[in-house]
């Protein structure tokens, strides 16, 4: 039977403004559980460079990853208006490959968005909180592949994105890994420090060819009282990425 899950999902809540934050105020962050394992990460080589920043003209931002030229992948709730509770238009998203200290590798606006059947905004539908969006144009930078299968047991994660309080540098947690709660269905646990802004952010595993997406980070909630991040399988949609970038080439 699953456990009771308190939900906190990682909405992206502040625009670029730099933030400086004390060390104490950083543990109390939602998402970072315990000590704070999140490292900056001031390079633009792969596969850092395929990910980058989705900004919305309406205000705030959350992690995308290059999984084609022309496509993105981020968790469903950041291509939303937090004021309106509405989609945002495709032409107010805004995908910055590589963003590094306010400069990036290369931009393109979103041409259209996929978002699953099953999501709803502000429902806790953490299952379906994932999303592909398709650019304007083709970003020459190598993509990082979606691995169909789910994450081996006992696999070593890593998770890059952009944090609010460390909004102009990629961070990452290097030797975090799945939780040990069961959640629910469609659903993985992990020990992953995320917080606001790191919503859409990957988590990789390593292999004989390099990393492979294994999962989007979407929330943070307790279960049984244990605090834990949330995450989209790769399972969930690695399938219609694939029909996507056949179609959007």
């Amino acid at each position: 039977m699953n456990r009771p899950i308190n939900v906190l999902v990682l909405t992206a809540l502040l625009s670029g403004t730099p933030l400086t934050l004390a060390a104490n105020d950083r543990e109390r962050l939602p998402g970072i559980v315990g000590h704070d394992d999140r490292t900056p990460l001031d390079t633009q080589e792969w596969p850092w460079a395929a990910i980058g920043r989705v900004n919305r003209s309406t205000g705030g931002f959350c992690t995308g990853t290059l999984i084609g030229p022309r496509q993105v992948l981020t968790a469903a709730h950041c291509l939303y208006d937090m004021r309106t509770g509405r989609q945002v238009k495709p032409a107010d998203l805004h995908f910055l490959a590589g963003y590094r200290r306010g400069e990036f590798l290369a931009h393109s606006a979103a041409l259209s968005v996929i978002v699953p059947d099953g999501y709803s905004y502000g429902t806790g539908t953490i299952r379906a909180d994932w999303a592909i969006v398709v650019l304007e144009k083709a970003i020459p930078i190598r993509t990082v592949p979606i691995r169909d299968q789910g994450p081996p047991a006992g696999a070593v994660l890593m998770r890059a994105g952009y944090s609010q309080d460390r909004a102009h540098l990629l961070s990452i947690h290097d030797g975090c890994a799945l939780g040990k709660g069961a959640a629910s269905p469609g659903v993985l646990t992990h020990t992953c420090d995320a917080t606001h802004g790191d919503s859409g952010s990957p988590l990789l595993v390593w292999g004989q060819q390099g990393p492979a997406i294994v999962g989007i980070d979407v929330a943070a909630g307790t279960i049984a009282g244990d605090t834990v991040g949330f995450a989209v399988p790769s399972t969930s949609f690695s399938e219609t990425a694939r029909v996507t970038l056949a179609k959007n080439k």
